[in-house]
């Protein structure tokens, strides 16, 4: 198997337990976490497979009303741009009715 290849299987305990392993991987050296996953999930407990999320109906709506930023975006900052394109794009077509008229 390539280095690049996730591995899906990992040996413990001398070759006696095989366990499915950490699907997470370096984003400086990009290689494959050596760790098990928990069981029934991909990852291991130091890549978020202890998470469990918000189980009560307060914390999910605490959860979707956060300020969720995703690199430079907020929600509010891709709404203001679509709403800035449609309206370029109004325009766009406004102006190739104006030339197409002319002609």
């Amino acid at each position: 198997m390539s280095s690049c290849e996730k591995q899906p299987y990992i040996s413990t305990l001398g070759g006696r337990i095989t366990c499915p392993r950490c699907q997470a991987s370096s984003k400086r050296t990009k290689q494959q976490c050596r760790s098990p996953a928990i069981k029934g999930k991909r990852v291991c407990a130091m890549h978020g497979g202890k998470s469990t999320g918000p189980k009560t109906d307060a914390g999910k709506q605490r959860c979707a009303a956060a300020k969720t930023i995703h690199g430079w975006e907020t929600r509010e900052k891709r709404r203001i741009r679509a709403e800035k394109l449609r309206e370029l794009s109004d325009m766009e077509k406004i102006l190739s009715l104006e030339i197409a008229t002319r002609k």
